[in-house]
C-alpha cells in the first residue's frame, strides 16, 4: 500500500521528470536527515514498479557522490491518474532519460525546483504551464496525432528549428509571460552556442508560435532564460549573442546565482552586449502589479 509520502514521490517525479534522491528527499522527506527513510521508500517504488532507477551513475561535485537518478514509470503514472482523477498524469513522459543528459536533467529540475520555491516566497507570483524539452504540450488533446512538444519545426529548407530545454509562464497578478529555458553545463563552445539557438527564437517569436505553447499570455513578447556555469562565460556569452538576431529576447545568469531568494526580484539576469542586470519580475508589480508594471 502506497503512502502519501509515496504519492508525493510520483507527483514530483511526473512534475520535474528526472530527479536523484537528494532532491527527493528535499521535496518530500524534509525530516529524513540521514535519508535513510528516503531510500527505503525509494526502494519500495522501484520495486513495485512505480517509478524507475536509472542504472548509470552520475557524477558531479555539485550533486555530490556518484548516486542513481529516477523517473516515472507508466504504472505509477496511472495510479496518479485514477487516484487525484486527472488524466494528464498518464501522458506523462516515462521514457528513460538519456546516460549522457542526465546531468543536464538534473540541472533543469534544480532550476525548477528553485523556481518554484522563489514563486512559493512571493505572494500574487505563479509559475504555470511548465513544460519540459519532451512533455506534451497539450494534454487535453483527444487524439494523439494532434498532440506536440515544445520542438519547433520552423522551416523545412534550410532547415531551422527552435528547441528549448523546458518553457513556463510566470504569472504576476492578472499578468502572464512566457520564458524558454537554455540550460547551458558548458559542453559546446560559446561560438557554437551562439551560432546555433537564436535564429530559431527570433522565428518563434516574428510568427508568435510561442502562442502554440502558452495560449494564455497576455505580455509580450517572451523571454530566453539562458542559465550557464560561469561568471566568465555568462559575458562572454551575451557578447556573442549580441551578434545574432533577437538579442533582447535573451536575458544570462549564472546557476549559482538563481537561488529562490535571488531568482525573482534580485537583478541576476543580463542583457546581450551592454546593459545593467534586472530582476525576472520587478518589485513593485509583485507588490501592486498595474497595468503600466511589465514582467
Amino acid at each position: 500500500m502506497l503512502t502519501p509520502r509515496d504519492i508525493a514521490v510520483l507527483q514530483v517525479l511526473a512534475q520535474y521528470y528526472v530527479l536523484n534522491r537528494e532532491q527527493i528527499q528535499r521535496l518530500c522527506f524534509p525530516n529524513d536527515p540521514d535519508g535513510r527513510t528516503t531510500r527505503r521508500r525509494l526502494q519500495t517504488l522501484v520495486h513495485s514498479e512505480f517509478i524507475r532507477r536509472h542504472v548509470l551513475f552520475p557524477f558531479q561535485a555539485h550533486f555530490g557522490a556518484p548516486a542513481p537518478v529516477y523517473y516515472p514509470a507508466k504504472q505509477g503514472c496511472e495510479f496518479l491518474a485514477d487516484q487525484l482523477g486527472d488524466e494528464r498524469y498518464r501522458l506523462t513522459c516515462t521514457a528513460p532519460p538519456q546516460p549522457n543528459n542526465l546531468l543536464h536533467w538534473l540541472a533543469i529540475s534544480d532550476f525548477h525546483i528553485a523556481l518554484n520555491a522563489a514563486a512559493a516566497l512571493r505572494a500574487g507570483v505563479e509559475v504555470e504551464d511548465w513544460i519540459n524539452e519532451w512533455d506534451i504540450v497539450n494534454k487535453d488533446e483527444s487524439k494523439p496525432e494532434l498532440r506536440y512538444r515544445l520542438y519547433s519545426l520552423l522551416d523545412s529548407s534550410p532547415r531551422l528549428v527552435c528547441a528549448p530545454d523546458a518553457g513556463f509562464v510566470l504569472r504576476v497578478g492578472q499578468y502572464r509571460k512566457a520564458f524558454y529555458l537554455e540550460l547551458d553545463r558548458g559542453s559546446v563552445s560559446v561560438s557554437q552556442l551562439a551560432a546555433s539557438r537564436p535564429k530559431g527564437y527570433a522565428a518563434l517569436a516574428e510568427r508568435r508560435l510561442h502562442r502554440r505553447h502558452f495560449p494564455n499570455v497576455n505580455v509580450e513578447p517572451f523571454t530566453v532564460l539562458l542559465v550557464t556555469t560561469t561568471v566568465h562565460r555568462r559575458d562572454t556569452l551575451r557578447r556573442e549573442l549580441a551578434k545574432q538576431p533577437g538579442t533582447s529576447l535573451w536575458k544570462v545568469a549564472t546557476i549559482g546565482d538563481c537561488t529562490p531568494e535571488a531568482l525573482l526580484v534580485t537583478p541576476i539576469f543580463h542583457p546581450c552586449g551592454e546593459g545593467q542586470a534586472a530582476p525576472l519580475v520587478k518589485p513593485e508589480l509583485i507588490a501592486a502589479p498595474t497595468a503600466e508594471g511589465t514582467l
